[in-house]
């Protein structure tokens, strides 16, 4: 970017006080005016987009940590859509004024971050959400339960948020019913299932306004909103439900061509698909075999058992002839995902008694203290996080919830929201045997916690606001799914029943990351995707539908986190290799968090910068 010197720029600089000449050319280098001001040319840029995002997305500002947003609801219209469009293209154009090559290192990847995130939310606008997709207008719920789920103000100004988006759902509604035109039938069933769940929850919500409220008028009020807000979702519900009845309704699959873009914009994944595809074939065949090896364990001790009980029943008085533990030579054999919960319902058990939400909090500030004192990892402070109860919206389709701090919320503060059991004692049991079993519970406390996405939390505490707020999904992804495989390699995931949950963990991304694929370009239809996952690969057929509904909601998320995990392990290896003798665990991965979730070509250059700004600090500081 082109700039004269203004005088007023050159006044600030005589401002300064007036070293010696030698300490004035240490002090400031006239060279780098350039790169000052394409710095500020960024952070002006930056600062106009998060302007943007707050006058016309109010549930995204919430959760980058600006709470002037609380209070309101995306206005889901034609005309919000017009003047968001323009506006983003305007920021869009600032950063293309900015030459890369004139910024500091970190800043490149700061635009770059920036331009991606800019990119992926003009992409989505233009691909008018508002006629065609109704999962745009349950992304209201989630921003009820925003203002829930954290308390990002005062206590009393918390509520008055909440009670005003409560009071904004019958207008979303309005919304739905005036702007969908034959939405695909697809996501219309996804939105229709998410209205159901939030209009049988809805409740908790009219609890938690009510909390702390004594008087009666208020009290009436409130009750009269809720119930408001609930007939508006049973409207968006049954609405949803016409839609998704429609015939001949556009295909839900995004095609090559718009795959390719989510793929570059919002996940940085820059690959073609097929030559993703065959990556994602590969990774499909190793995480086959590994859960076969992880399966071999368990279908020797049930030949065993089987072998006792013929005999037993034969009445047989002799020894017992144990199975070879060889493997058969030949072609290999692919696992089912059947053999898996063959082998899971045998050895899963609840969890012993006691209260599990304090035992997780414990459990991670053990594990921190464990991996901080073998070198696995650097010091990040104390572990300082909540565990709470999952709200029963979240509860009917997962386990747990982990929510890192708001963007540049200013009390920040992680949390973990785990599913309690509900029911008779055989069904809570029943329920802590399948959400928190102990391999699980491995699984949950490395990959969400330590050293998984809450250890990444805190130790990047010092990240540029860009990096906080438009952070890559896919190393935040790879992150979590390389902290479990780090638990495996640090003795804490051990036992052969941690290794089969982990093996089918990667197992099920892997399957999830190849459909997800060939799907989104058309390869497979979702009667081939279907088949692919029960037929051919043994998954229950409820499993698999549940899967291809976050594929079909999220498409390439699944592959973010083999893209990400294969990502951090090569960065690894070449650090590895380029340290010698004096690689450092602990310093690598110190390296990788003060990075931050940088783009995943960008992983490699962040390490050689942080690793050269290092060094230099050490050298100056050995000079005095």
């Amino acid at each position: 970017m082109k700039r004269t010197l203004l005088p007023a720029l050159a006044a600030c600089l005589l401002c300064w006080a007036f070293p010696t000449p030698a300490a004035a050319q240490a002090f400031f280098d006239f060279e780098d005016i350039d790169t000052l001001l394409e710095d500020n040319a960024l952070n002006d840029a930056a600062n106009r987009y998060a302007s943007v995002l707050l006058s016309f997305f109010p549930e995204r500002a919430t959760r980058m940590g600006f709470s002037s947003a609380n209070s309101k609801l995306n206005a889901r219209s034609a005309a919000n859509t017009s003047l968001a469009l323009n506006a983003l293209r305007s920021v869009k154009e600032m950063t293309e004024q900015i030459t890369p090559s004139q910024l500091s290192k970190a800043n490149q990847t700061d635009l770059l971050l920036l331009q991606r995130a800019l990119d992926a939310d003009i992409w989505q606008l233009e691909q008018d959400r508002i006629q065609n997709d109704p999962l745009y207008y349950t992304e209201a719920f989630d921003a009820v339960y925003d203002l829930m789920l954290k308390q990002t103000t005062a206590s009393a100004q918390q509520r008055a948020d909440l009670l005003a988006r409560v009071r904004a759902l019958p207008e979303v509604a309005r919304q739905a019913q005036n702007n969908l035109l034959q939405p695909p039938a697809y996501f219309s069933q996804l939105a229709m299932e998410r209205a159901y769940y939030a209009y049988l929850a809805f409740d908790e919500v009219t609890d938690f306004l009510l909390q702390g409220v004594e008087d009666e008028v208020s009290i009436s009020q409130i009750k009269r909103d809720g119930q408001t807000a609930k007939r508006a979702i049973k409207q968006m519900f049954d609405w949803f439900k016409s839609l998704s009845q429609e015939q001949n309704t556009q295909d839900f699959r995004l095609g090559e061509e718009a795959y390719v873009q989510v793929l570059k914009d919002r996940y940085q994944i820059t690959e073609k698909p097929a030559k993703l595809e065959k990556q994602l074939q590969k990774n499909f065949l190793q995480a086959q075999k590994t859960l076969a090896d992880a399966l071999e364990p368990f279908v020797l001790e049930t030949a065993e058992e089987e072998v006792t009980v013929v005999d037993d029943l034969n009445a047989t008085p002799t020894v017992q002839p144990t199975p070879a533990k060889t493997k058969k030579k030949g072609k290999f054999v692919p696992p089912s995902a059947q053999d898996f919960y063959k082998a899971a319902q045998r050895v899963a058990a609840a969890p012993a008694g006691g209260n599990l939400l304090r035992a997780l909090s414990q459990d991670a500030a053990g594990l921190a203290q464990r991996f901080e004192q073998d070198g696995t990892l650097p010091a990040a402070g104390s572990v300082q996080f909540s565990v709470k109860q999952l709200p029963a919206f979240y509860a009917y389709t997962q386990a747990y919830l982990f929510v890192p701090p708001f963007g540049n919320q200013l009390a920040p503060v992680s949390d973990l929201f785990l599913r309690m059991p509900s029911g008779n004692k055989l069904a809570r049991q029943e329920q802590l045997k399948k959400d928190f079993n102990a391999p699980v519970r491995k699984l949950l406390l490395s990959g969400e916690l330590v050293p998984g996405r809450y250890y990444q939390t805190a130790a990047g505490k010092d990240l540029s606001s860009i990096r906080r707020l438009y952070p890559s999904r896919t190393l935040a992804n790879g992150w979590s799914a390389y902290a479990r495989r780090l638990a495996k390699e640090r003795d804490y995931v051990t036992t052969e029943e941690d290794l089969l949950f982990l093996a089918w963990d990667e197992y099920r991304r892997a399957a999830a990351a190849l459909v997800d694929v060939r799907l989104q370009t058309k390869e497979y239809s979702y009667a081939d995707a279907l088949n692919f996952l029960v037929t051919e690969n043994g998954f229950e057929q409820t499993e698999a539908e549940n899967l291809l509904k976050e594929i079909a909601a999220h498409p390439a998320e699944s592959i973010s986190y083999v893209y990400g995990l294969q990502t951090l392990e090569k960065a690894r290896e070449k650090y590895a290799k380029k340290e010698g003798k004096d690689f450092n665990l602990s310093a690598f991965h110190s390296l990788v968090l003060q990075a931050g979730n940088v783009p995943p070509n960008r992983l490699e250059q962040e390490i050689t910068r942080l690793q050269q700004q290092a060094r230099k600090k050490a050298e100056q500081k050995n000079l005095f």
